[in-house]
Order: structure tokens, then C-alpha cells, then sequence
């Protein structure tokens, strides 16, 4: 079983003892002819087969478990072999423990994480294969002297597997290398606090591919095990990070026994990468800090009283610099990232919402047995997110976002279990989930720029500035893209309860929070479907085809002023059914640009009274195709309904249904043609619309005579020029010159161009309550269409 060479080391016989058990095995003693073995060097060599199982294994807390099931450490290629281990020890001239070490073909797994006080649920079995050579040196004194530590750590892992596994599916992440290098870090007891600093841990590492099986034969290896076909790749990941972090840690979780740890790290310098197919999408020169303030481990049970493994969160804050975001074969830049954030309890909405996560067993209920649940609160108290490119910025100010409810995590085959559709892959479920975000407006330049609007050019992106809903459904990441590697996406969600912003006010101006005012879409309820959508790293950038997508959104009332209770234009309801529709983002906005004029060169542009501006080579381009595909079903069709003058329910709410209604119905795209000669009309061009986006100077000019809103004096038609000297940080300027056109506004710009071929509407009836339908317009057709447009958002004094 194990093989000890010894030199005159006596004094580490109890290390080796407590290295070499093995749970369920019987200790055997050297026989004669190892004992002739050993020589009189200077050290030790421990040699190790190593093969343990226990049934169980318990962590105790307040008298509560957490039960790890099915423990093995053996070998990760023969499920009936054991681990080698050779281990070289050595002590110092200067009393330091020194070990080399070199593990091969090790497996720690466990095949259930339970609750005791959930039985019948299980969280799922979780797997890590290795490889390891390295070098390890302990001495005693820490960083207060004496009663401390200090040892220096270096290694090497290769062919690893880190697996999670449900119901006989898995999702690992395959081929991980790493290289980490820890050196002078010390451990001390100061007080009742655990003291682990590190003053700088620098390493690399790689994962070849994050593989997916729906075969319950396959269990942690790289092919099928019916095939012999390599396992279908999500993509792989590769990075590097150099950083100093000190932790805390002590007894005592949030209510009672438990554990609690404080963290502070920072960032010198990281790198992540998404590899799909060979293309690379890549954040570069990362920086930042954060720190992490009474974060608690305990065995307890959540807010509905069920049994969990809970992290709750005192506080966390920090910053992210990400220099560059590069996509694409030339690896051109998107622009440059930063994120400032703090989390902590806040009150939203009269409720408050802390930070925590419950695990507990059981994901779907008709998954099966094994999964991870996730009950799980949270309130981002701020954040500001900036976006620079071209050496401008734009600051996202104000972000906040809180929620609660509870998440499943499952591995999943495609199939019908109990009447629920599953797909391959990772399904991240929800349910119940009550959540909001609200952005608090623009500030161009610097992060005490004036606070202004144009966050609802955001829209385009399908993102809106203020979202309040309820959630449930399902999202699914399954392996494979387009082609080869990336990611396939199906999803099912309902969203009940929705007030989001189409425009929004700050809420929060500087004098405290206020009542955000803007253009709502309340009483919301919607319903959507994705199937088969792609998301792919391709040689232009990240490409993401819908495949078959229809929704349904129902909206109680368009309100403008309060979400609540604004005047309201009535009820809209907006289905769309598209197939093949896609988005690409790729790095570069704008380039050069006549902003307010026509012309393909800067004498055309200005002989038009446009502004030739030239925006840089960093940006972002994003373009769409939406192919609004033919009527198939009442639920798969693209169709508008304006419902106005409904009646009030017993409860003096409008009842839908009650009013006028204008539909228009089964609305689809077409390119004018039967090329392929099938006899209908082709749908390949779709509407499509190219937005670039930068952050650019604009012109702006005073609209009346007199003083603005700040107290600025100018005349109409002045220009605006930015002049850190003047009370308000700006001027009015009757004939800039040229010094001064350098000074322009910044403004967050977005050049857009929609077109399409042609764009039908079956018929458009007009409803009554008591009359019904009666058609208005059999039929419309609306032939190649191209709108322009330039918008720069700037503060309007």
C-alpha cells in the first residue's frame, strides 16, 4: 500500500501517519524488507497508492448537518484505482518544513451533498480530477512574531476536471492547467481571528473546454463513452491575475456556531478569455479592489423556514478596470470598462433586502432528485458603470438593483419528465422571483458631470432604464454554437407585474431620492420562447441568431409621469414571432460621420451645414436582423393591439377586453421576391438596423435668448462651450473658434440605420365591445424603407 524512505527525519513519523490513512482500511506495518531499505540521508520520501472512501462524512452546526456523500479519493481514470503520491520532506537549516510533492491521476469527488434536515434531497455530486507538482516550505513566526507561520507555495496542475452532476448529467470544465505561485504568506491567531496574508499570489490558468453529457455512462471523461466522439465544448477559458489579499477568519456564523470571514484584495493586474472555435473574446488589464465585510457561513434555514447552507453578507464594495474588451480575427477593441459598486442592506420600495444565498437540495421539482436550489436575496446599493472609448467616457450613474426568490440549478437532458420540457444542458430555473433595477441617468466626461437623460437610447439593445417584475421560467445553456463550439440557448419566461421605463427621470437629483417620473409600461405581463439561439465568437465579433423566438407582451397601461399612477394612454399588446433573427457586436463605431448634414467627405458634409466629425477607431457597432416571420398559430404571430375606454372591474380597475380595440394582424417581413421559386415570398433580409455607438463631441446650440437653468447667459443659436473656469463648468459662444470647437460637449452618440425590403400587415381591424371586428384595411405593404439618424445625448441647461 505505501513505501516510506527514511533518512534521519524521525520527528515528521506523525505528519506521515496523519498523510496515509485511508478511511475503511487497515494500517499495515512496514514488513523487513522495506525497513532494509532505508538509507541515511537527509530527508524522507513518502511514496503513496492512495485509496479512501467513507459513506459519509458531516459538518455540525447548532446541530445542524451538512452531509457529503459517497466520498472517494482515488484514481480520476480507474473508478476501482488509487492516486499516486510521492512526497519529499526535508528540514532546513533554518528549521523550515520543505516539501516536494508530485500527484498523479487523483480524484476527490462526492456523489451527494445532502441536508440533514431535508431528507430525500440531494444538491447533486460534485467531482475535481488532477494532477500536481509543486513545492511547499513552512517555518514558523507569521507577520506578529512567534506564534505564527509563514511558508511559501508553488505549483504546477495539469489534466484537471471539475464536474457538477445531476441524475446522471454532467457539465465540467475539461483539460485545466494552472500555474500559482504564493510566496511569504504568513498565518497567525491574533486574538480569536485566523490571519491569512498574502502579499502577492500570481498564476495562470487555461480550461481547454467546458464539456456537457446527457449519458449517464459518462462520468468525468473527455468522449462518449458509446461513441468515442469528443463531448460537445461550450467553448474554453483562459487567464492570468497577479494580486495581494489579506483574510480574516473566525468561529461564529450568523446565529450561533457558524464561521465568519473578512476579505480585502486587490487587483494588480488579470486577464480573462472566451475561446470559441479559435477566436477569442478577451478583457485585458484588469485592475481593482474589493472588499468582502462580515460574510457568514452557517447551517440554518432561510426566510420560508427550510433547511439550507447559508451565506449571508454584510457588505461588499469595490472597482473593476477592465482596459480593453477585444473581439474579432483583428482583435480591435470595444473601448475600456469600469464598474464602482457597493452592496448592502437597503430599502427598496418600503421593503427591505439584504444579501444571501441558501443553498438547499432539490433544483426542479421534475428534474429528478438531485439538484441545487437557490434561495437568494440581494441589494446592490450603487453602482456606477463607465464606458471609454477613444479616450472619451460615459458614466452609467446610479445603478441599483435588488430581489428575492429562489433559483434552481440542474443538469438536463433533452426530454419530457413528468410534462415538463427539458433541454441538454445547464437549466438555471426561476421561481418567484420578485426583482428591479433603476438607472439614475448619463454623466459625459467625469463622474461629476451634470446628471442628464439618454439612457433610453439603451433601448435599442432591448435594455430599459427602470424594470420592476416578477419572474419564473427557465433559461438553458447548452453546449455547441452555430458551428462547433459557443453556446445554444433555450428558454421559456414569464415576466407579471412589470413597470419598466421607455424614459425615465433621475431619482435621485442630489437632494435625495424622488419619485422617478418618465414614460412607463405598467401592469405588465409577458411570455417568451427561445429556441436553439446561438451565441458564438466568431472572426467579426460575438454573433447571437435567435433561432425560433415568439413572446407576447400585454401592457395594462402606457402611463407617462408616475409608474403607478400616470396618466395612462391606454392598453397595448405586442406579439412577435420571428425565425433566424440575429444581432453582431463588433468593435468600431461610428468612424467618420456628418452629423447634421449629407455628404461623404468633410467639404460635402460642411457645404450641407454638417459637422464632419471624425470618432475614432474604438466603439461599438451592433447590428440587427429581425425576420418577422408569417402568422403559424394565435400564439406565434406578430401582431399590435391599442385598447382605450375599457370598463372598471368591481375592484375600479379597467377590464381588459371591455374597450375599443385597433388591431393590426400578423404583421411579417418579406424581400419582394420568390428567388428560390417555392412560390412564396423569401424572408432573408428582414428589418435591419446598424447602430454605432461612441462617445463623442457634439454641437449644441442655445434654443432661446437669456438665461438657462443654471443661471448661463447666452443668446439663441449660441454655442455651447465646455470652460472648467466658468461658475457652471460652460459658456455660451457666438462664433466659436477654433480652440474653442475643441471644447464642445461630450455626448453619449448613437448613429443608427433601419431598412427593409418590404414589411406587410395582413389586416387592420377595429374592435368594438358590442359591434365586434370589423376590418378597416385588408392588407398593407410598405416597400424599402431606410431612415437615418444621428442622436448625441448632451445635458440640456
Amino acid at each position: 500500500m505505501a513505501l516510506v524512505r527514511a533518512g534521519g527525519a524521525l520527528a515528521v513519523v506523525g505528519w506521515v501517519i496523519a498523510f496515509v490513512p485511508i478511511a475503511g482500511a487497515e494500517m499495515q506495518r512496514l514488513d523487513e524488507s522495506a525497513l532494509a531499505e532505508i538509507s541515511g540521508q537527509s530527508g524522507i520520501s513518502v511514496e503513496v497508492e492512495l485509496g479512501m472512501t467513507a459513506d459519509r462524512i458531516s459538518y455540525l452546526d447548532d446541530g445542524k448537518a451538512v452531509q457529503l456523500e459517497g466520498f472517494r479519493v482515488g484514481s480520476a481514470e480507474d473508478p476501482e484505482g488509487r492516486a499516486y503520491h510521492l512526497i519529499m520532506v526535508d528540514i532546513g537549516d533554518d528549521a523550515a518544513l520543505n516539501l516536494d510533492y508530485l500527484i498523479e491521476d487523483r480524484r476527490i469527488e462526492f456523489g451527494d451533498v445532502r441536508l440533514a434536515g431535508a431528507p430525500g434531497l440531494s444538491m447533486g455530486g460534485v467531482f475535481f480530477d488532477h494532477n500536481l507538482q509543486g513545492e511547499f516550505s513552512l517555518r514558523s513566526d507569521g507577520a506578529h512574531g512567534g506564534g505564527g507561520y509563514t511558508f511559501d507555495s508553488a505549483y504546477t496542475m495539469t489534466g484537471g476536471r471539475l464536474g457538477y452532476r445531476t441524475n446522471g448529467n454532467e457539465v465540467f470544465l475539461d483539460g485545466i492547467t494552472m500555474n500559482v505561485e504564493a510566496l511569504g504568506v504568513t498565518l497567525d491567531v491574533v486574538d480569536d481571528v485566523l490571519q491569512l496574508r498574502a502579499p502577492r499570489v500570481v498564476g495562470s490558468w487555461e480550461v481547454g473546454a467546458v464539456r456537457f453529457s446527457g449519458n449517464p455512462l459518462n462520468h468525468g471523461v473527455s468522449t462518449d463513452s458509446g461513441t468515442g466522439t469528443l463531448l460537445p465544448s461550450y467553448g474554453g477559458f483562459a487567464g492570468h491575475y497577479d494580486l495581494t489579499s489579506a483574510t480574516d477568519i473566525q468561529a461564529g456564523g450568523r446565529n450561533g456556531q457558524g464561521l465568519r470571514i473578512d476579505n480585502q484584495t486587490e487587483i494588480h493586474s488579470a486577464s480573462f478569455l472566451y475561446k470559441d472555435d479559435g477566436n477569442v473574446l478577451a478583457l485585458r488589464d484588469m485592475t481593482g479592489h474589493y472588499g468582502i465585510n462580515d460574510l457568514r457561513f452557517d447551517v440554518t434555514t432561510d426566510w420560508q423556514g427550510r433547511e439550507s447552507l447559508g451565506l449571508t453578507l454584510g457588505a461588499l464594495e469595490g472597482e473593476l478596470f477592465i482596459g480593453g474588451i477585444e473581439m474579432g480575427a483583428a482583435g480591435k477593441s470595444l473601448g475600456q470598462v469600469n464598474a464602482r459598486f457597493v452592496v448592502g442592506d437597503s430599502v427598496f420600495n418600503n421593503e427591505r433586502y439584504g444579501n444571501a444565498v441558501y443553498l438547499q437540495g432539490g433544483g426542479n421539482a421534475d428534474a429528478g432528485a438531485q439538484g441545487l436550489r437557490l434561495a437568494t436575496e440581494w441589494s446592490l446599493k450603487s453602482a456606477d458603470l463607465s464606458y471609454s472609448e477613444d479616450g472619451n467616457r460615459v458614466i452609467f450613474s446610479g445603478l441599483q438593483s435588488w430581489g428575492r426568490g429562489d433559483m434552481t440549478v440542474d443538469v438536463t437532458r433533452e426530454e419530457v419528465r413528468n410534462g415538463t420540457q427539458f433541454y441538454d444542458g445547464l437549466r438555471i430555473g426561476f421561481e418567484g422571483i420578485r426583482a428591479g433595477y433603476r438607472l439614475n441617468g448619463l454623466r459625459i466626461g467625469s463622474d461629476d458631470a451634470q446628471l442628464q437623460g439618454g439612457t433610453e437610447l439603451l433601448l435599442a439593445l432591448g435594455i430599459y432604464p427602470a424594470y420592476e417584475f416578477e419572474l419564473d421560467g427557465q433559461l438553458t445553456l447548452g453546449p455547441g454554437g452555430a458551428q462547433g463550439e459557443g453556446i445554444t440557448v433555450n428558454s421559456d419566461i414569464r415576466i407579471s407585474n412589470g413597470r419598466a421605463a421607455i424614459i425615465a427621470a433621475p431619482y435621485d437629483e442630489g437632494n435625495g431620492e424622488i419619485s422617478q417620473q418618465g414614460l412607463w409600461i405598467s401592469e405588465l405581463d409577458y411570455d417568451g420562447h427561445l429556441r436553439g439561439m446561438t451565441v458564438d465568437v466568431n472572426g467579426e465579433g460575438l454573433s447571437i441568431v435567435k433561432g425560433e423566438a415568439w413572446s407576447s407582451m400585454d401592457v395594462g397601461n402606457l402611463r407617462v409621469g408616475d409608474k403607478l399612477s400616470g396618466a395612462s394612454f391606454g392598453r397595448f399588446v405586442l406579439q412577435k414571432y420571428e425565425r433566424d433573427s440575429s444581432m453582431l457586436l463588433s468593435p468600431g463605431g461610428a468612424g467618420t460621420v456628418c452629423a447634421g448634414g449629407v455628404g461623404a467627405s468633410e467639404l460635402a458634409c460642411e457645404s450641407t451645414g454638417g459637422i464632419w466629425e471624425e470618432r475614432g477607431g474604438e466603439g461599438m457597432t451592433v447590428t440587427i436582423k429581425q425576420i418577422l416571420a408569417r402568422a403559424v398559430s394565435d400564439d406565434k404571430k406578430n401582431a399590435f393591439v391599442w385598447e382605450t375606454g375599457r370598463k372598471l372591474d368591481a375592484n375600479g380597475v379597467p377590464a381588459n377586453g371591455t374597450g375599443t380595440r385597433l388591431v393590426l394582424n400578423d404583421i411579417y417581413t418579406g424581400d419582394g421576391v420568390d428567388a428560390d421559386g417555392n412560390g412564396l415570398n423569401d424572408n432573408s433580409f428582414g428589418i435591419q438596423t446598424d447602430l454605432a455607438i461612441d462617445v463623442y463631441q457634439t454641437r449644441v446650440v442655445k434654443k432661446q435668448s437669456g438665461a438657462d437653468s443654471q443661471g448661463v447667459i447666452g443668446n439663441r443659436g449660441d454655442e455651447k462651450i465646455m470652460d472648467p473656469s466658468a461658475p457652471a463648468g460652460y459658456r455660451y459662444v457666438p462664433d466659436p473658434g477654433e480652440t474653442e470647437l475643441v471644447n464642445r460637449p461630450l455626448g453619449f452618440a448613437v448613429q443608427a440605420n433601419s431598412r427593409f425590403k418590404e414589411l406587410s400587415i395582413n389586416n387592420i381591424d377595429l374592435v368594438h365591445p358590442s359591434g365586434g371586428a370589423e376590418t378597416l384595411v385588408y392588407g398593407v405593404k410598405m416597400q424599402n424603407f431606410d431612415i437615418r439618424a444621428n442622436l448625441t445625448a448632451t445635458p440640456i441647461p
